[in-house]
């Protein structure tokens, strides 16, 4: 049986995992506050239309309560799966690194994102240690130009967190001159551009399946340069080491874009503060 609790059941939401071989094979209890959503892309054994907060706490005073008892089947099971997927991943090992190193600098950051790789593999990398900070468009119509906007207002909302936008060159192009909304009100996010020249993961799914790429390698203007036109502070990223430092001296009264190129040459490197250094230890 498997109760699934405010997800759309969409592609989106799991083929990074499954890779197409996605299958429901029990009883589905779909729990979803759209009374429509409950029937699309698979049908529910049980369809229960309520608020994922509300119903989740009816249900749990339902139970009896119980002690967490670290080695039980349910933790065992829980972490073997943890595992398999950690093997799965093995090769995002550099986008594992990128996060260690977002997450030293500003631990307690606010993620806000777009339709990007950055995004794709955060949502299945990065455990955040509270709620409210990792949010983004990347599933169902995955809005492009969303990242950028969003970050500006919740900077706004909560102007003692740090903000992180993650965006990527394409998206950014959509709500670029948002950079300069965000000068006028004085709001200090950082924007962490990953920049491939056009729209990467969509010409690596046409390639994979023999499709010649169309319209998915753009014309990349310089970024750090319409950047700082626009009066951010911009600057492109060479190591994990400067990244770091970047993000540590981001200003809180203009944002600071920092661009990082696909695949980019990241290795850690010696650094006097300890925080970065267990962030790097393997």
């Amino acid at each position: 049986m498997i109760l699934a609790i405010g997800t759309e059941l969409g592609e989106t939401d799991y083929d990074v995992v499954f890779d197409g071989g996605f299958a429901i094979g029990g009883e589905l209890i779909r729990i979803d506050i759209d009374a429509e959503q409950l029937s699309r892309n698979f049908i529910a054994t049980l369809a229960i239309q309520a608020d994922a907060r509300l119903a989740m706490t009816q249900l749990l005073d339902q139970l009896p309560g119980r002690v967490l008892v670290p080695d039980s089947a349910g933790v065992r099971r829980s972490r073997a799966a943890q595992l398999a997927l950690a093997d799965q991943f093995v090769g995002w090992a550099h986008y594992r690194q990128l996060f260690d190193t977002l997450l030293a600098a500003l631990p307690e950051a606010r993620f806000v994102g777009d339709s990007t790789q950055t995004v794709y593999s955060g949502n299945h990398l990065v455990d955040t240690a509270a709620p409210r900070r990792w949010f983004n468009s990347a599933t169902g119509y995955g809005t492009l130009g969303y990242g950028l906007p969003a970050a500006i207002g919740a900077r706004l909302a909560d102007p003692a967190s740090p903000v992180i936008c993650l965006i990527g060159d394409g998206g950014l192009q959509f709500t670029l001159a948002e950079l300069a909304s965000s000068v006028e009100a004085g709001v200090g996010i950082i924007v962490l551009l990953w920049n491939n020249h056009g729209y990467g993961e969509i010409k690596r799914y046409m390639q994979r399946r023999d499709i010649t790429p169309l319209g998915v390698d753009l014309h990349t203007p310089d970024f750090l340069s319409i950047a700082r036109g626009f009066g951010c502070l911009a600057e492109r990223a060479r190591n994990h080491a400067q990244l770091y430092e970047l993000l540590r001296g981001a200003p809180a009264d203009r944002p600071l874009l920092i661009e990082l190129m696909e695949a980019p040459p990241f290795h850690p490197e010696s650094h006097p503060n300890e925080n970065y250094n267990k962030a790097h230890q393997n």
